[in-house]
Formats: structure tokens, sequence, C-alpha cells
């Protein structure tokens, strides 16, 4: 069975944060496709993903949390930031 490979397209805001918080394209496209946890968060009306980041660049914050659309054959990535468990408890996240 083939897996199906989701198209990732980051907003423009994505790719400066990205670029000030050294993280790869990789490293979201990993947690997309394989995230440790992802829920809908009706109140900002979009979705968020966490999984554990390669190479961090503190080690206290191990997890990366991606803020997107919704996971289908394509995702627009709106932001994504390194996280403690602390971090991710407080955005939401319940598998921390």
């Amino acid at each position: 069975m083939a897996v199906r490979k989701i198209k990732i397209k980051l907003t423009e805001h994505c790719k400066t944060r990205a670029f000030e918080r050294n993280i790869t394209t990789d490293n979201i496209r990993r947690i997309i496709n394989n995230p440790i946890e992802t829920f809908y968060d009706a109140e900002r009306e979009n979705y968020k993903s966490y999984g554990l980041g390669t190479n961090p660049p503190f080690k206290e914050q191990l997890y990366l949390m991606i803020i997107h659309s919704k996971i289908n054959t394509s995702v627009t990535v709106i932001t994504a930031m390194w996280m403690d468990k602390g971090g991710l408890k407080v955005n939401g996240f319940s598998k921390c």
C-alpha cells in the first residue's frame, strides 16, 4: 500500500519564524506526517500538532509544535515553535 504524501506549504510568517527559531522544513514535515498528538483548536479555528524535534537549539525545549490547517492532501503551516512539556500542556495537548 502506497503512503500518501502530504503537500506542505509554509506561510511567509512561518518561514520567517522557522528561520529565527532554527526549525527546518524537514522537522516540520516529519511532525506533520507523524505527530505524537494533533487536535483542533476551536477558539483559533486551526490545528495544533507536536512531536519530538531533531537538533533543538535548547536542550530543555525538545518538542516542536506546529500550528496548521486541516491535514488532508495539503497542509498550510501557520507557524512552528520549540516547546517544553509545560508549554505543550498550556497549549492544550494531553499526551505530553
